[in-house]
């Protein structure tokens, strides 16, 4: 990565040009609010209702809260197919998948790993994504 997309993506005090991260408790807003309409809607209310939005890289939870999941290199929205591949793909498939398997440690260091680098998870990374605010 160069130094400007570094530069573009990170959080600079006093900078409005510059997109702002989501905090550590930001993001677990929006994981604790995308649960609770997933178990209040059965999760088809949900599924329908973020297939509306996941072309402006957002969930039910994000659209409430304000946050976009954007390209890390860019800090542009993410499309339909890579927010559907980064939300159904990788944290629901893979983390459940690899969550039951490792008995939680892998959704450990999923979560842990948002008070690293540029606050990305570990589906963050595989995705190439950030979440900031809108």
């Amino acid at each position: 990565m160069t130094q400007a997309t570094s530069h573009q993506i990170n959080q600079h005090v006093g900078d409005p040009s510059s997109p702002r991260l989501v905090s550590p408790a930001g993001r677990l807003a929006a994981q604790i609010v995308d649960g609770v309409l997933i178990a209040v809607t059965a999760g088809i209310g949900w599924l329908v209702w973020a297939s509306w939005l996941f072309d402006r890289g957002q969930t039910p939870a994000r659209q409430i809260l304000g946050h976009v999941v954007a390209d890390a290199r860019t800090s542009r929205p993410v499309g339909w197919r890579r927010m559907a591949y980064r939300e159904l793909f990788l944290k629901f498939v893979c983390a459940y998948t690899f969550g039951v398997v490792t008995l939680g440690v892998f959704t450990l260091i999923d979560a842990v790993m948002v008070f690293g680098d540029r606050r990305r998870t570990l589906h963050d990374r595989m995705a190439d994504t950030v979440v900031v605010h809108r």
